[in-house]
């Protein structure tokens, strides 16, 4: 294998057929032979459920725990919820006002499901944008798109799980397994699928079975691809790891807390391990190009599956601490630590993409990553929560607190922005009128 004709979709081959796919390396030669134009724009859409905590301008807690800035512009302050965003704060806008209009009118546990297709759901569904650019982009990629969730399926108790929709306007599956997602994005083989799974049951490592090839193919690279292979192997291993320790949690019966005490026999990581697990597949996914869409919701409306999370970090579940502002005087705040500890794993995404070099850039620069909720406080439809990242090489600005008139403007504008970023030109989306020109370099 000669490396200056090292191709974009070369693999690491191993015992019983299992193949690796390779991230971007500079062997490959992208600059030169792949127009700016054709370079792989990525997208992913992220949701979490129930609102977020906005203790009100006379609360004590308004100052350090409220979802929002303070300020507007670029003259506006993060407060302890955002804060570990801080460092990315030229790599991202946070968005206010923004709404769906067909949404407003409907109990907030129910405008889920509109967040990504800004239709009108009392009367039909139809697609969502991410599965809009899956159309385009999957042209390109193995997998048309990921869509992943804390609580598989389509439903459950009676709420959606996935803010995926297809062109029928039907929900996608989500996917809430990290050994699945693994074996699928990674486990390609010639073999029986029951055999690859023998294989891995006894704990061998993906890696382990593709160890001597990504010697050989190393020994024929320059230092800087070297680097770059050897730092992509370890995300696998972690990803392992994380994998691995995730599923022996899932097996543990769960823990009775009560407001005292927190008796939990499983690791207090586990939960930001499986949510780093689901990001550092995504991660991984646009790395290797495997896909360029992905949507990832962060349990569902109501009760759901996530609910145990926070009480790993000492708080109620998800729907209770939604409802409890009224009753304790820390009740925004402990609400806002949950906030908190989603923005810190966010961090962790957005850190990672952008300390993937790609050619001339990095992984942030060429991906557009929207993360919210379709409700600001637990049933209020309204103002949502609602943040962008990346996308400074698709012509994206930030550095920026929106603070949008809902009376212009709507969501699905944000869509069409969006869309146009990443080379699908529209000039309509769900019930757009315009686009988001403030967000456009």
């Amino acid at each position: 294998m000669k490396i200056r004709k090292l191709d974009r979709r070369a693999f690491l081959r191993g015992s019983m057929g299992v193949t690796l796919a390779l991230p971007m390396l500079d062997s490959m030669a992208v600059r030169a032979a792949t127009p700016k134009n054709q370079i792989p724009k990525r997208m992913v859409c992220i949701y979490f459920p129930n609102g977020v905590s906005l203790p009100g301008p006379a609360h004590p807690h308004h100052k350090e725990w409220h979802w929002f800035p303070h300020g507007q512009g670029k003259n506006f302050t993060l407060t302890k919820t955002l804060e570990s965003l801080a460092p990315l704060r030229s790599r991202l806008s946070v968005l206010g006002g923004l709404s769906h209009t067909s949404g407003r009118k409907l109990p907030g546990h129910s405008v889920m499901e509109a967040y990504l297709t800004g239709s009108d759901i009392a009367k039909a569904n139809t697609i969502s944008v991410d599965q809009l650019y899956a159309a385009k982009s999957s042209q390109e990629t193995r997998l048309a798109s990921l869509v992943l969730s804390t609580a598989g399926g389509i439903q459950a108790g009676g709420r959606p799980c996935t803010i995926s929709y297809s062109k029928e306007g039907q929900p996608i599956p989500a996917e809430d397994s990290l050994r699945r997602l693994f074996n699928r994005m990674f486990g390609s083989t010639t073999e029986s699928d029951e055999a690859v799974r023998k294989t891995l049951a006894r704990h061998k490592s993906m890696l382990d079975l593709v160890l001597e090839d990504s010697r050989r193919l190393s020994g024929k690279l320059g230092k800087d691809d070297q680097k770059k292979l050897d730092e992509y192997l370890s995300s696998i291993r972690d990803l392992e790891g994380r994998v691995e320790r995730t599923e022996k949690w899932l097996q543990i019966p769960k823990a009775k807390v009560d407001s005292k005490q927190l008796n939990l026999d499983a690791t207090r990581n586990a939960p930001k391990d499986y949510i780093r697990g689901m990001y550092d597949l995504i991660y991984l996914a646009f790395q290797t190009d495997t896909t360029r869409s992905a949507s990832f919701v962060l349990g569902g409306e109501g009760t759901s599956f996530s609910d145990s999370f926070p009480k790993v970090i000492g708080l109620p579940g998800v729907h209770a601490l939604s409802h409890s502002t009224n009753k304790s005087p820390d009740g925004f705040k402990n609400w806002a630590r949950w906030d908190q500890f989603l923005a810190e794993q966010l961090a962790y995404f957005l850190n990672k993409l952008q300390n993937t070099r790609e050619g001339e850039s990095n992984l942030l620069d060429r991906s557009l990553i929207l993360y919210g909720c379709s409700t600001s406080s637990t049933h209020l439809a309204r103002n949502y929560p609602l943040l962008l990242a990346g996308g400074r090489d698709l012509g994206i600005k930030h550095g920026n607190f929106h603070v949008i008139d809902e009376n212009k403007r709507r969501m699905s504008d944000l869509f069409v922005t969006m869309l146009n970023a990443l080379g699908v030109e529209t000039n309509r989306f769900g019930e757009s009128t315009t686009n988001l020109n403030e967000l456009l370099t």
